[in-house]
């Protein structure tokens, strides 16, 4: 196995050095991880409430108040599952919605210590836990009604389960990776198999460990996860499916995800090659080889699924910053005193100037640039309490959660339109027509984030 910590040589079991040595230790994680998940949810709750819903959002509000049942329809049972009965208790305010995730990204901060603990010093162990939680890509999803850090939370307790069980060796062991492992897949399939590769090279490294008690997990896995697995993607295939219009990743997309996830504002990736140098230079090379695996088969696994269904190229990756986190703290501890106090710094401006910028969405509009609630608001006072169209349909969810009367037509001589738009804000007649309103004429527009706008369509006078 990796460097799994040992009682210490050369005493009794039972002698007092020894209680008073694992005591210490035991305190110190607990003081580690308290480090760590302060600070995480410190980042996680600064200006949590400001930004508007944007539509992602706006659909966890919405699918929460459906029954249990329809929510298997869906991609996100496990998340919302836990957040609605969370909504029942705190309510559906910007910053209920989004606190479970503050509390996801701190569990994701302690699982990592107690990971590195396993597999390195104290030394490491913090500081992956604190490359992890202040990451702007992580701090970014923890401040989000959507569950990606819930799935990183989940994908690091799978791996210390996997590492527990080829320490062990049990079958009980096993069977809670596999729970574990299944979970992932049922929480989102992309995240079981962008995990699947480097839990596949740590089995293979313990490969003697794993036989037979470890078919255990694998027949779990086969049992739970794979059916799920196979139901979602037959459902996500086909073009009028509800991610049919993401498009395929280009060289530019996966190259600013690998520097967005690397954490460190991008200088993750210059943290990521010390820290594989660091162990080569070891000779740990099975530790080098699990943790690249770890790090950067998620975005070629990304992109080779892709090539049947495109999926996003960022927030299922999630999982693969743990390993960015672990070869950070590997290159500020592994390399001379100075060299290494150098790349703390600069890994710390780096990231100080990136969660900056993200905090400074927290303003008029999102990072998205929708700013749903003013432009509800805007659109429901000018409407005089009708009904407004919303355009496309399937984002009406927001207009509706700011409190909008959403109608799916409407052939009134004036009529108030909210209009969803990556690629402009033009509604030509023949998106107009079937909404009820193809012979009006745009009147005025406002602006609401370069994304939304509220538009005014009335009918022309007759001659």
């Amino acid at each position: 196995m990796h460097n799994v910590s040992e009682p210490a040589r050369g005493f009794a079991p039972d002698g007092l050095w020894t209680r008073l040595v694992e005591r210490v230790r035991v305190d110190s994680l607990a003081l580690d991880v308290l480090i760590v998940t302060v600070t995480s949810l410190v980042l996680g709750v600064v200006q949590l409430g400001t930004p508007s819903l944007w539509v992602d959002e706006s659909l966890t509000a919405d699918e929460i108040t459906w029954p249990y049942v329809r929510s298997l329809e869906g991609y996100y049972w496990l998340y919302y599952s836990i957040e609605k009965p969370w909504a029942a208790l705190a309510g559906d305010s910007e910053w209920a919605l989004r606190f479970p995730s503050v509390v996801a990204a701190m569990l994701s901060g302690a699982l990592m210590v107690v990971l590195a603990r396993r597999l390195f010093d104290r030394r490491i162990a913090l500081l992956s836990g604190l490359f992890l939680v202040t990451s702007p890509f992580v701090v970014k999803w923890s401040q989000q009604a959507r569950g990606y850090t819930m799935m990183l939370a989940l994908s690091l307790l799978a791996t210390l389960l996997l590492l527990r069980a080829l320490e062990r060796g049990t079958r009980g062991a096993y069977a809670l990776y596999g729970l574990a492992f299944a979970a992932v897949i049922v929480w989102h399939p992309v995240g079981g198999l962008v995990l699947g590769l480097p839990h596949l090279v740590l089995i293979l490294q313990n490969r003697k460990r794993f036989f037979p008690h470890g078919l255990l997990s694998a027949a779990i896995v086969l049992g739970l996860g794979v059916p799920w697995f196979a139901q979602i993607s037959m459902r996500s295939a086909g073009a009028d499916t509800v991610i049919a219009w993401i498009p395929f990743p280009t060289w530019h997309t996966v190259t600013n995800a690998v520097l967005d996830i690397s954490g460190a504002g991008w200088f993750g990736i210059v943290l990521a090659a010390v820290g594989l140098f660091v162990l080569l230079r070891r000779g740990e090379r099975s530790m080098a080889t699990w943790l690249v695996v770890w790090a950067f088969s998620p975005f070629a696994v990304a992109v080779v699924v892709s090539v049947a269904q495109h999926v996003f190229l960022d927030r299922y990756l999630i999982a693969a910053a743990p390993a960015f986190a672990l070869l950070a703290a590997l290159a500020v501890t592994g390399v001379a005193r100075r060299l290494g106090a150098t790349l703390l710094v600069v890994a710390a401006a780096a990231t100080a100037v990136a969660l900056v910028q993200w905090y400074s969405y927290a303003g008029s509009t999102n990072w998205r640039g929708e700013d749903w609630r003013a432009a509800a608001q805007f659109a429901a006072e000018r409407s005089g309490g009708n009904e407004v169209v919303v355009v496309p349909w399937w984002s009406h969810a927001a207009a509706e959660y700011y409190g909008v009367k959403v109608a799916s037509l409407s052939t009134a001589d004036s009529v108030w339109v909210l209009n969803w738009s990556e690629t402009g804000h033009r509604l030509p007649a023949s998106i107009r027509a079937p909404l009820g309103f193809g012979g009006h004429r745009l009147v005025k527009e406002h602006r609401f984030g370069w994304r939304v706008s509220a538009q005014l369509w009335k009918r022309p006078a007759a001659p």
